[in-house]
């Protein structure tokens, strides 16, 4: 048998790779295959792909159960974007641009998967002198309203379809009349809700106002009742994310590597004990490092970001903490989603772009 070369091997056995994946994700086909000097190389045939979308080829996935990360085409020079957002009953995605201390390119934006075409999402900005608000993580409650961690102003507020804004939460302690006034959170990170309208948000001191005595680091609860409550102190915790059945609250730090759950009761509040390790970063085979924002399928696995340049991936987890692998992405990830009308296509939120990726599994928006 004649002897092939290394360099051609691999060559035949990426293209091959990038065909299975093209074809997996139905997004263009046919293809072609080009032979140029031995190697095959795959091609769009007829086509550039789906508007408002560039392959990347660096995206291979060793989760058997992802595609490649397609980036959304875009001219607009996003600075550093964060919180998406899937809304099902617009069909289009909303994330934060998360400019430092309000700037004037402080935007949620909106992608409307039909047209590809970006817009700002309007919001309120009262009493910031750039009449921007920088907010990071973004959610929805039972009733459609939009819920927004806004992080240079230091508070959880809630938007209404009339563009209300009301201040749900911000600092700690709660006044009650009888203690010191609250101290200020440092900057409301991310956030999930629960069906019953249980609010569980993060608060770490990335991108805090300077000059200002914060309240300690930590996890909060905003319950149906409204009443603000601490759930967990912990240095810089991060992305946040519910089971499917809503009973295990999954909360992350960056700087520790590390994500822990938290058992709920029925009402939604924390159960008696200590929140549990689930992943050491540590002990992650292949490197863990700056979990980020989390998002969660069907199935309860659970999809970590992980905001490092040397490792630029999302982790793959079951509900048990076992690896399952890692998505690679082109640029690293802070933040992830489920949605699409299928709820099948993750995407994905990076400095300057926004990726999607085809799913085998539905997840939660």
């Amino acid at each position: 048998m004649p002897r092939v070369s290394p360099a051609l091997n691999l060559c035949r056995n990426l293209s091959f790779r990038r065909l299975s994946q093209l074809r997996q994700l139905r997004l263009w086909l046919p293809v072609s295959l080009l032979v140029a000097g031995g190697c095959a190389a795959v091609r769009p045939s007829g086509a550039s792909g789906p508007p408002g979308l560039t392959a990347d080829a660096t995206s291979a996935s060793a989760f058997p159960g992802a595609g490649p990360a397609i980036a959304l085409a875009s001219d607009i020079p996003f600075e550093s974007l964060e919180g998406p957002l899937w809304v099902a009953k617009g069909g289009y995605l909303l994330f934060s641009d998360v400019v430092e201390a309000n700037g004037p390119g402080a935007f949620i934006y909106k992608f409307d998967p039909a047209t590809a075409r970006f817009s700002v999402f309007t919001y309120p900005a009262a009493g910031t002198s750039t009449g921007r608000t920088s907010t990071n993580g973004l959610a929805l409650d039972a009733t459609g309203a939009v819920l927004a961690c806004e992080r240079y102003n230091a508070r959880l507020v809630r938007l209404d379809a009339t563009g209300k804004l009301a201040v749900l939460a911000d600092g700690w302690p709660p006044p009650d009349g009888n203690t010191a006034a609250p101290q200020p959170f440092n900057a409301p990170n991310d956030l999930v809700v629960r069906s019953d309208l249980n609010i569980y948000f993060t608060d770490s001191d990335w991108g805090a106002r300077p000059g200002v005595a914060h309240a300690a680091m930590a996890v909060y609860r905003v319950p149906p009742t409204g009443r603000l409550e601490r759930i967990m102190e912990v240095e810089k915790p991060n992305g946040i994310a519910l089971s499917p059945d809503e009973k295990t609250l999954y909360v992350g730090s960056d700087v520790q590597a590390k994500v822990w759950r938290i058992q709920l009761d029925a009402q939604g509040a924390p159960a008696p004990g200590p929140p549990r390790l689930f992943i050491e970063g540590t002990r992650v085979p292949g490197g863990f490092k700056v979990p980020d924002g989390i998002c969660v399928d069907d199935t309860g696995n659970l999809y970590i970001t992980n905001n490092a340049d040397d490792v630029k991936a999302i982790l793959v987890f079951d509900s048990t903490g076992q690896s399952h692998g890692r998505i690679a992405i082109p640029q690293a990830p802070s933040n992830c989603t489920f949605g699409g009308p299928d709820r099948r296509t993750m995407y994905v939120t990076t400095l300057h772009a926004v990726y999607q990726v085809r799913m085998s599994v539905p997840g939660l928006p």
